[in-house]
């Protein structure tokens, strides 16, 4: 499965030994993050789903967090389009979401024991682990909402929401891949 597969590769919190490694993990995670949430904010239809924000967020706290460690994001070279989910109508970007929605799900645990193995010079860079700030499980709960009414109104679409989704953790493993390998040597 897609989702084992993606998160044994992370293999997160006990990736990141420290400070250092923490910035790299952000980087790299803003620079694939940041073109898939663009992608997904241009499709319409969002207004549909109620009041659910059309905006995901992840970059923006990534930016935040990079922010607060004195990183220059403009700097940080984003994925090529080779390396993002062929986005190609708005039911995939609902499925590209649900995977960057599920994946921030266990980002307090992350947190928890990032804070205790980097301490103090984490500071206030705990914006994209720490989730959105109304909490996550609140967040993800909407989501699911919104997913669900999306599925009830277009049974039709259920191929390419799952299509975006496998797509995008499709591109987590080939983007972080080579990142992960190269850590471990």
């Amino acid at each position: 499965m897609l989702h084992n597969r993606a998160e044994t590769l992370l293999g997160l919190p006990s990736g990141i030994m420290g400070w250092a490694d923490y910035v790299d993990w952000l980087r790299h995670f803003l620079a694939l993050y940041d073109p898939i949430e663009r992608r997904i904010v241009a499709f319409g239809g969002w207004s549909g789903l109620a009041s659910f924000d059309p905006d995901p967020g992840h970059s923006r706290r990534l930016i935040q967090d990079l922010h607060a460690l004195g990183i220059d994001t403009d700097r940080i070279p984003r994925a090529p389009a080779e390396y993002c989910p062929p986005l190609t109508n708005f039911a995939r970007a609902l499925g590209a979401r649900y995977v960057l929605e599920g994946s921030a799900l266990g980002g307090r645990v992350i947190l928890h024991h990032l804070k205790k193995r980097i301490g103090d010079e984490i500071g206030n860079a705990t914006a994209f682990f720490g989730g959105p700030s109304h909490g996550t499980a609140t967040h993800w709960r909407a989501f699911q909402a919104a997913l669900d009414r999306f599925g009830a109104a277009h049974p039709d679409k259920r191929a390419d929401v799952l299509a975006g989704a496998a797509a995008t953790f499709t591109a987590l493993l080939e983007w972080f891949t080579p990142f992960v390998a190269a850590r471990r040597v």
